[in-house]
């Protein structure tokens, strides 16, 4: 009996000592307490400060608004070439030979002002208009100037020969806006000699459009019959008066 009992002693002794110590052991429940907070550390996403996108301030390359260029005509003022010089009833017009111009200029000849424009059925021709005849056979001081704000785009000195002045159409001769103006020109001329012993010219011409211009330099009290231009002469007078 007494062995049964010091048996069922020694089992309760060892169950205790098979309990697992200080159920307190609960304390490990702090281990959610381990600082999962670090999940938290996603505040990583701050790194979206990433503001580089502030870069697009890129668009201030917009300031190259080179507007003015456009002012200035990509024109080649080394070709420049008058064609025409008349004296018409608004004043004196020219018509001048100017490849690549394509805006209205403004044209100073000698501190004189002429008011130029263009017409798109006339490309590389610009049409000047002023009330001041420009002066002829010695050099001018040619100034073109940008019509919107002044500034000098080209200059140079020129010689307007008199040939260039083509003669007033007389009265009683119809303007038409016939596009064959100044086509299959034919003249009927006298040259000869007036009495100062300068040479003078007297002739009627006609158009593909009908009546065209006349000239008439010979003194109207020219005695007659008169000397008749000699072969020189004659090949002066009619250059200087565009007679064909």
């Amino acid at each position: 009996m007494k062995k049964v009992w010091m048996a069922f002693v020694f089992m309760v002794i060892f169950l205790q000592a098979c309990q697992p110590q200080g159920t307190a052991l609960p304390s490990p429940q702090s281990s959610p307490a381990t600082e999962t907070l670090i999940p938290t550390e996603t505040v990583l996403p701050s790194a979206t400060a990433t503001q580089t996108p502030t870069m697009t301030q890129t668009p201030t390359m917009t300031p190259t608004v080179t507007q003015s260029p456009t002012a200035t005509p990509v024109a080649r003022f080394n070709e420049l070439k008058l064609l025409v010089l008349e004296n018409k009833l608004g004043g004196w017009t020219m018509q001048w030979v100017l490849p690549g111009v394509q805006i209205p200029l403004k044209l100073m000849l000698d501190n004189r002002e002429y008011t130029c424009t263009v017409d798109a059925k006339y490309p590389d021709r610009l049409f000047c208009q002023g009330l001041a005849q420009p002066a002829l056979e010695r050099p001018l001081t040619l100034v073109f100037l940008n019509p919107e704000n002044g500034a000098e785009i080209y200059r140079t000195e020129f010689i307007i020969p008199a040939a260039l002045l083509t003669p007033p159409t007389p009265v009683g001769y119809a303007q038409t806006n016939c596009p064959d103006r100044g086509k299959n020109v034919s003249c009927e001329t006298e040259c000869r000699i007036a009495p100062d012993g300068t040479p003078c010219i007297v002739a009627t011409c006609v158009d593909a459009c009908g009546p065209y211009f006349s000239v008439h330099s010979c003194p109207d009290d020219m005695p007659l019959p008169s000397p008749s231009c000699t072969a020189e002469q004659w090949v002066a007078m009619k250059k200087k008066y565009q007679i064909p």
